[in-house]
């Protein structure tokens, strides 16, 4: 059966998220992660390369880009405030969207259109690398992004922690992911350092993963 609500940084709901994400939080200390993160840091490579000032003229990166029905951010910030936070965005509804506040997730609705805003907010809600939580947040990379006719600012992780993230999950969708995001680097002259992700790797005590990244780096 065929997913619904899943989409890429070219469609309206997703792009409208991320600058949803940069009005409300950018005073605030968070991370894009996950397949959003690499879609953003896709598409930004992508521009710049391209020397283009819109997502929507990159043509054919959307055959690359991997749909999903989530935007995943972690957030060094206390408990309670984020609350109110989200639901001061709830009080703000005027325009197309809706939204719903749930646990640990957050729902911008256009109709049968939903897109989910997971978030974190403590190192345990980190599988895998958990004791990097906070470094990942507070080392996280600030992208200029072109949105409509102004720019906004995204901050993502590192795309080494990007990397060690997928590669102790290691399913198709994240090698597939790992590769876009090397070739992004690629484009836009990131200087990958590829011996922390074996450092990162081996301190969780994954350092065999560190195989399959060679074994993709090789592949492109």
């Amino acid at each position: 059966m065929k997913k619904q609500n899943v989409y890429t940084i070219k469609d309206a709901i997703f792009s409208d998220a991320l600058e949803i994400i940069y009005k409300y939080f950018n005073e605030m200390p968070y991370a894009i992660v996950g397949g959003g993160a690499i879609q953003v840091y896709a598409s930004f490579a992508a521009m710049k390369d391209a020397d283009l000032n819109s997502v929507k003229k990159l043509n054919g990166l959307a055959l690359s880009l991997r749909k999903t029905g989530d935007i995943d951010l972690s957030f060094d910030y206390d408990s309670a405030e984020l609350i109110k936070k989200l639901n001061f965005i709830i009080e703000q509804t005027g325009g197309k969207y809706t939204f719903h506040s749930f646990s640990k997730r957050f729902v911008i609705q256009d109709g049968a259109r939903r897109l989910n805003l997971n978030y974190q907010n403590n190192p345990d809600d980190l599988k895998g690398i958990s004791t990097y939580y906070n470094d990942i947040i507070h080392t996280a990379i600030t992208l200029e992004f072109p949105y409509k006719s102004k720019k906004i600012y995204l901050k993502i992780a590192r795309p080494e922690y990007l990397i060690v993230s997928k590669l102790t999950r290691n399913k198709p969708k994240d090698q597939a992911d790992i590769v876009l995001l090397l070739k992004s680097m690629e484009m836009d002259n990131y200087p990958f350092d590829s011996e922390e992700v074996r450092s990162i790797l081996k301190s969780v005590n994954k350092e065999a993963k560190y195989n399959i990244l060679l074994e993709l780096m090789d592949s492109i």
